[in-house]
């Protein structure tokens, strides 16, 4: 019976305030991923105005991607950041970042996407730490659109990114770009890796009906790709009702997809986590995630070692006020004997991104100092339920 029993543990941060992985010029947009190697942050910022005669607008100031690795078990930074990519003229649009592990766990790597105008020539690819099968697209004729996930799926990369909002799939084993057969849009898209040389994936889209309300009506659906990037099932939506949704993040727990993301059925009404339970060939279970009283959005969701459990972190808060808190689900239920704050107390935090290497979760999260002209930093820890 004792040996039956399981000990709950909070999601607190290790270290308690995290460590500090940007150097004093800001960060935003962060992505994270873990190996057995150590672990990788990457973030974006704003870079200084182009000196004169250079070309562009007198306001344009580029937008730039920077990483930094860290050892897996003190997190103490191995070298100074150093600079992946970067807008290098003023006509093109850099995406946000994503990030994953490898298939075999042994590197990781950060993606974006560049998009040129009046051309509409789209080029992604990433940066690898350690091994990462390359993947990589070119459009010459595309529209600028900002979704971009990476993933894995069997022994391959795969790389999905947007097209005019018209999603396109590569996989490192053929190099092939692909679109799909099924005509759907997408802004904000996820991937993780899956079961079977199988990757999941979810994405928003919109209608942009506008209907009564004048407001878009969101989605977000799922489907799993095969080793080479091809969509293996037909695509599920998950959204139970109409209303303002926010981005999805998925994990793969015990052969099914964890599927979260924040949702209002209101303009005025306040935002509260979704979670569906979606196993390929079947129907979905999704519910909403008693985190508390105050609005929740954000989410990040990561397997757990604990069977059919995941970890999950989210913005919890309104305007200034907003902290970054984390729990553990189970069987589709937080467990809120599990939940605890990982920003720190008086700090106004947001934007938590989870990775896993398999044997610890570890987390990134921005704050933004309230000194007067103090900019927004990015902490990394480790999270002690797992």
């Amino acid at each position: 019976m004792i040996a039956a029993m399981v000990f709950a543990q909070l999601c607190a941060a290790v270290p308690s305030e995290g460590v500090v992985v940007t150097e004093g010029r800001g960060g935003y947009g962060a992505v994270i991923a873990a190996h057995a190697g150590g672990v990788v942050v990457g973030w974006q910022e704003t870079g200084p105005r182009p000196s004169a005669g250079e070309g562009g607008p007198p306001d344009w100031r580029p937008r730039l991607a920077w990483a930094r690795e860290l050892d897996g078990a003190t997190l103490a930074p191995r070298a100074a950041a150093r600079s992946i990519d970067g807008e290098e003229v003023f006509y093109a649009h850099m995406t946000g970042l994503a990030a994953s592990a490898s298939p075999t766990g042994d590197g990781a790597a950060i993606a974006s996407c560049q998009c040129f105008g009046g051309t509409g020539r789209i080029a992604c690819g990433h940066t690898s730490f350690g091994a990462f099968p390359e993947v990589r697209a070119t459009r010459e004729s595309g529209g600028c659109s900002g979704g971009i996930a990476l993933g894995t799926a069997g022994t391959s990369s795969v790389l999905a990114y947007t097209d005019s909002a018209a999603v396109r799939f590569v996989g490192s084993r053929s190099g092939r770009d692909r679109g799909t057969a099924e005509s759907f849009t997408a802004d904000r898209t996820a991937l993780a890796r899956a079961d079977a040389d199988r990757a999941v994936f979810a994405w928003r889209t919109s209608d942009n009906a506008g209907g009564v309300t004048g407001e878009s009506s969101y989605d977000v659906l799922a489907m799993t790709l095969d080793a080479d990037a091809r969509p293996s099932s037909r695509s599920v939506r998950l959204t139970a009702a109409t209303g303002r949704v926010g981005a999805p993040a998925i994990a793969w727990v015990n052969g099914s997809a964890l599927v979260t993301w924040a949702q209002a059925a209101t303009a005025r009404a306040p935002w509260r986590l979704s979670l569906s339970t979606w196993t390929p060939g079947r129907r979905h279970a999704t519910s909403t995630l008693r985190t508390g009283r105050a609005p929740a959005m954000a989410p990040s969701i990561v397997a757990s070692r604990s069977p059919g459990c995941a970890v999950l972190s989210w913005t919890e808060g309104t305007g200034r006020r907003t902290v970054v808190r984390a729990g553990r689900v189970c069987h589709g239920a937080l467990d809120p004997t599990t939940v605890a704050q990982v920003s720190r107390a008086g700090v106004e935090a947001g934007d938590s991104e989870l990775a896993t290497d398999g044997r610890s979760v570890y987390v990134v999260w921005q704050e933004v100092p309230s000194a007067r002209g103090a900019r927004e930093e990015l902490r990394v820890a480790r999270l002690s339920c797992d």
